[in-house]
């Protein structure tokens, strides 16, 4: 409950702060920038070294806020995002439990609008993406090897996808994975599918 009344706080000033940028910018150039919301869904999977555990894609959400910069049919898209990511993992002499984790991801994009009228825009993009682990739960791991503690941290992945705009609405769908492990015992790397619908406040 702490950890969300923090990233409710420091979405507040990132917004704020990046909406007086915006407007500096804006007022000095005729760049056009655009800050917006963004949630949706997550399908999650950890991929493991372990033969005789089996991971499966489970469901998910995130949220955030997101700053796009145009050149003309290129932009540069910014995100900071709070996720909360499962994958269901199977043993068999433990059973089946979810693997749970929360993190904040900041996802760099390079897009490029491969149709673009006044009102709808159909685009592709991709970039890296860092995410920062606040916490997780991963208790069949646990039982399976006593060594296992948590997750690491700090992880780098990739997204790729594509997008369409519709006057301020914008809806994304993308591919995430992992260039590092999130556990290195386990040498377990995420990847997900990730949907989401955004607004364009300007």
């Amino acid at each position: 409950m702490k950890i969300q009344l923090k990233f409710r706080k420091l979405m507040i000033l990132l917004l704020a702060g990046t909406a007086f940028i915006s407007n500096e910018a804006r007022s000095q150039s005729k760049t056009p920038i655009h800050i917006g919301f963004k949630a949706g869904t997550n399908l999650s999977n950890l991929s493991l070294s372990r033969s005789n555990l089996d991971s499966k894609y489970s469901l998910g959400y995130h949220a955030g806020i997101f700053t796009r910069v145009d050149f003309s049919r290129l932009y540069v898209q910014g995100e900071l995002l709070y996720a909360h990511k499962r994958s269901k993992i199977e043993d068999g002499r433990v059973g089946a439990q979810q693997a749970k984790w929360n993190s904040i991801e900041a996802p760099v994009l390079v897009g490029y609008k491969l149709l673009s009228s006044e009102n709808a825009t159909l685009r592709i993009f991709g970039g890296g993406v860092y995410s920062y682990v606040l916490n997780d739960k991963a208790s069949i791991l646990r039982q399976v090897s006593k060594s296992f503690r948590k997750f690491d941290k700090s992880n780098i992945g990739y997204q790729v996808g594509a997008g369409v705009d519709i006057g301020k609405f914008t809806l994304d769908l993308k591919y995430e994975g992992a260039l590092t492990t999130i556990s290195k015992e386990f040498k377990a790397r995420p990847s997900s599918f990730q949907a989401s619908i955004g607004f364009m406040v300007f």
